[in-house]
């Protein structure tokens, strides 16, 4: 806190005022020890002199708290009021009250068909105007959801074509047949586009855990980082497992697939020119061993428009042979 003049440094502290009464305390305190020259005051702070004399007359040396802007003066003389019925307004109040999760679009459904034309804007504004009328277990909800205990670091751009394995796109797909519901798991290399595949019964973060552990003897280079959604799948035992081997663990933006859009063009591939031509059964073991071929057609015979017409296995075989290494066979 700077030093006044006017009044001791103690009162000033003890009167706990914003930092606007402050600043309007540091003009009463100059103008007061600068022979009370009020033109000379404002030209130094800046300010006009209506502004000056309006704080310098409410100014009171024995109340500071003088100096605080007073809301109250702000407040039209007239105000308007709501003209629905206060019977209507009554029986919102009441609906609302019953049920916390009943939106404002079904109070206006169910006043309509009790014969009440009401608009969806006033029963908004009786929920906003009573606080027990409010649900704040969704936001609750949210907040405690927000409450990361694992950083959320997202990855540079530059990662995804910097080498083979600079950055490794991990998501997860649910998929129906006869209604049993599989999850596939599928990772691609930003740089080559190879991918893998892989189905299991649930998405845990233990099947993630061991599809990561499936991913890195297939990928005939070393994993450098990895990128995933933020789903809970890729938490707990996958994130230990990140750890463990000292591979650093990027997230996306929550709703933001477009910063995993590899792997999503991967699940729209095996889904489009694999899956809907196929009769599925559903059996893991089944799920699984399309899976395989799917790694086998994908990898080894389908040619990519982004890799020049090449196969990713093609394709990693002469970055590898660029940089002095042996091709390799999957």
């Amino acid at each position: 806190m700077r030093h006044y003049n006017i009044l001791p440094t103690a009162q000033i502290r003890d009167a706990s005022l914003s930092k606007d009464a402050l600043k309007r305390l540091t003009w009463i305190d100059w103008y007061s020890f600068n022979g009370k020259n009020a033109e000379l005051t404002c030209r130094h702070f800046g300010i006009s002199k209506s502004v000056f004399y309006r704080w310098k007359n409410r100014f009171d040396l024995n109340n500071l708290k003088s100096l605080e802007f007073d809301t109250k003066l702000r407040r039209p003389h007239r105000l308007r009021e709501m003209t629905t019925s206060p019977s209507i307004l009554k029986l919102i109040y009441e609906i609302r009250l019953l049920d916390l999760s009943k939106s404002k679009y079904e109070i206006e459904e169910e006043l309509k068909r009790a014969g009440i034309k009401i608009s969806r804007k006033v029963i908004q504004k009786v929920i906003n105007r009573h606080f027990e009328l409010r649900n704040d277990e969704r936001k609750i909800r949210l907040q405690k959801s927000r409450n990361y205990k694992i950083a959320r670091i997202k990855a540079s751009r530059e990662l995804r074509e910097k080498d083979l394995g600079s950055l490794v796109q991990i998501d997860t797909k649910h998929l129906y047949i006869l209604g049993q519901r599989f999850y596939v798991f599928v990772a691609i290399d930003c740089r080559s586009r190879l991918g893998f595949v892989y189905a299991y019964k649930s998405a845990s973060s233990k099947n993630a855990a061991d599809f990561l552990l499936k991913v890195i003897p297939y990928f005939p280079f070393k994993i450098l980082a990895i990128n995933t959604d933020n789903g809970p799948e890729f938490l707990l035992n996958f994130h230990k497992l990140t750890e463990e081997l000292n591979i650093p663990h990027y997230f996306t933006h929550p709703h933001t697939p477009k910063m995993n859009a590899r792997a999503e063009r991967l699940i729209k591939t095996l889904e489009y020119e694999f899956l809907h031509y196929r009769t599925l059964i559903p059996e893991i073991e089944e799920v699984r061993k399309i899976c395989w071929e799917f790694n086998d057609l994908y990898n080894k015979k389908r040619f990519h428009q982004a890799l020049g017409y090449k196969t990713p296995q093609e394709y990693v075989s002469i970055l590898q042979e660029k940089k002095g290494g042996q091709p390799f066979l999957i």
